[in-house]
């Protein structure tokens, strides 16, 4: 199933760090393109309770393609 989180600012990419780590597979959405690079590069880091770095799988808006099962939308 491909998923993806559209709209992945601070809530997007908390939950997208928590579904690639258990194991899922989504693709971040962000039209931020400092944020997409800076999650691609460095990864999503979450600190808090739980502190850790995930590899996640982000994109902008603009570098989206294909059909996706289902997509979060997380706005404001």
């Amino acid at each position: 199933m491909r998923s993806a989180i559209y709209g992945a600012g601070s809530l997007g990419t908390i939950l997208g760090a928590f579904i690639t780590k258990n194991g899922g597979q989504v693709d971040l959405i962000n039209h931020n393109k400092a944020h997409v690079e800076a999650l691609r590069t460095r990864g999503a880091k979450i600190t808090g309770t739980l502190e850790f770095t995930q590899k996640v799988s982000a994109y902008t808006d603009e570098e989206m393609s294909g059909t996706y099962d289902i997509i979060f939308l997380m706005t404001k």
